[in-house]
């Protein structure tokens, strides 16, 4: 692996957060400070609902982020995660690569069973990039509703 990818600190909050925006822009999401922070803090403290990793590339700055939470699947008989978030600033460096390998290991060495994962229509280059690591596209449909 050339790229650092480690665990994030609650002291990488503010940075998290500035990467955040910058992954809503990219992706054509309304970034809201108060809301990211509210899902942020608590992968910060412990690894209760899932877990941050900052991608570092030289051990003193930040580049990118992927986030997991966990989940749980009768379909699999367990342990099942969503790669929630992932956004790195310098494409086409293998920092991207590199940090999805180092979050599958994480991911085996907890006994996850899948990974899933959800990209936005229009990004073309991140479903290249998972299909290169082994993701395959799911023929389900994924609905949601807030609950507010």
């Amino acid at each position: 692996m050339t790229t650092l990818v480690r665990r994030a600190l609650p002291d990488d909050l503010e940075i998290l957060l500035e990467l955040v925006s910058e992954y809503c822009e990219a992706d054509g999401h309304v970034f809201d400070e108060a809301v990211a922070r509210r899902g942020l803090e608590p992968l910060l403290t412990d690894d209760t609902f899932g877990a941050i990793w900052v991608i570092d590339p030289t051990g003193d700055s930040a580049d990118g982020y992927i986030v997991v939470t966990w989940g749980w699947s009768i379909e699999i008989g367990g342990l099942d995660v969503v790669l929630d978030e992932f956004y790195v600033r310098s494409r086409g460096k293998g920092r991207g690569s590199d940090a999805l390998r180092m979050v599958e290991t994480a991911c085996r060495e907890r006994g996850v069973k899948r990974i899933f994962l959800e990209t936005e229509l229009a990004n073309d280059g991140a479903r290249r990039l998972y299909a290169r690591h082994g993701f395959i596209a799911d023929t389900s449909i994924w609905m949601s509703k807030e609950l507010t």
